[in-house]
């Protein structure tokens, strides 16, 4: 799809970085625990890094300029569907 820099730039964030944000509201009981393993620590850790960074990144997909600037989005698609036109001899 063609569309604003912003856009595009949410759709892939969207897609790589917002299951961390909905993964923290489940481990939500495991991060305030105070006696936890060191595995609830590491995954913790790591859902809380992921979330912020896409908080962060949101807010750059967010500058002035993006709203002007052309963006392409949605293209996994289509590569993805790209075996379909593959002859069957050559699989």
């Amino acid at each position: 799809m063609v569309g604003k820099k912003e856009d595009a730039c949410k759709y892939y964030l969207d897609r790589d970085f917002k299951s961390y944000c909905e993964q923290l509201v489940l481990l939500s009981p495991t991060i305030l625990k105070e006696d936890k393993n060191l595995g609830q620590a590491i995954a913790s850790n790591f859902v809380l890094v992921g979330c912020a960074t896409y908080l962060k990144k949101k807010k750059e997909c967010e500058r002035e300029e993006n709203q002007y600037l052309p963006g392409l989005y949605g293209m996994n698609f289509i590569f993805g569907t790209a075996y379909i036109f593959v002859r069957k001899e050559m699989v």
